[in-house]
């Protein structure tokens, strides 16, 4: 059955609440260097100071905990195991999909969305990975964005990754309003984005490392990749879940152990 806002667990409201906080520290414009401005203003990164406070603790979860999990799934989990679990989690996300195809008025998408659930989900035993049935993910910021609502300033989430503050806002809405987490509970929701998130990380170990290592500001280069995917996302560009990963949120898809940065998502 479903629930009623009336039956919304506290951990809800608290998760909102985390996700408002990351909002509230705010960086100093220069008011003296004319070209500093300028950079400031192109960077629209006024809560800085606390993006890069939470980022730095995002990579720490990101070394202790999601890489190390992601190795171990990418290097000892069966290769025969991982279509059928990989194709379940992914299905998981087209309820919601579904909803925000139908709110942007992409009937089109709505019905790959629907075709892609109702059909992959009761073959997941059999390993059936849709390879003719793309996914499609969409989510409530890039039906803000659709809407006409610009993206604001770039927000650092906690365990989340990179936001704008419309994506930020379209997290909390989705949190409260996803299909899946109404009709069974949060801990499936939140089930799907740990999965997704190891799944995701498993694929790009060497990518992440190279841009640690040869970027000269992290942050802001991630800053930047981010901005790009979500780019392409609200153009129906790519095809991956947003957030996979509590230090990027990016798809920074691993072949042959080359380095290719993906320009959507």
């Amino acid at each position: 059955m479903l629930k009623t806002l009336t039956d919304l667990k506290p951990s809800r409201f608290l998760f909102a609440a985390l996700l408002m906080g990351a909002l509230t520290a705010c960086a100093t414009p220069p008011s003296d260097d004319k070209e500093a401005l300028a950079e400031f203003e192109k960077a629209n990164d006024p809560f800085e100071p606390a993006n890069r406070l939470i980022f730095s603790a995002n990579v720490a979860v990101d070394q202790l905990v999601l890489q190390p999990t992601a190795v171990t799934y990418r290097d000892l989990f069966p290769d025969e195991l991982k279509p059928p679990v990989e194709n379940f989690i992914t299905n998981l996300f087209m309820p919601l999909s579904f909803l925000h195809s139908l709110l942007q008025g992409d009937m089109e998408r709505a019905n790959l969305a629907a075709t892609r659930f109702f059909t992959a989900l009761p073959t997941f035993l059999l390993g059936n990975t849709m390879p003719d049935k793309e996914p499609v993910f969409e989510d409530a910021g890039q039906t803000l964005a659709v809407w006409g609502f610009e993206p604001g300033p770039y927000v650092m989430l906690p365990l989340i990754g990179p936001s704008s503050v419309r994506g930020t806002l379209g997290t909390i809405g989705d949190f409260f309003f996803d299909p899946v987490g109404w009709v069974t509970d949060t801990p499936v929701t939140i089930g799907r984005a740990a999965g997704n998130a190891v799944v995701v990380r498993s694929n790009n170990v060497n990518q992440v490392r190279d841009l640690q290592r040869n970027s000269l500001d992290y942050y802001a280069a991630v800053r930047s990749l981010y901005r790009q995917q979500r780019e392409a996302q609200v153009r129906n560009g790519g095809s991956t879940p947003v957030q996979p990963a509590p230090t990027l949120g990016l798809d920074l898809e691993e072949k042959s152990d080359t380095k290719e940065t993906a320009s959507g998502k």
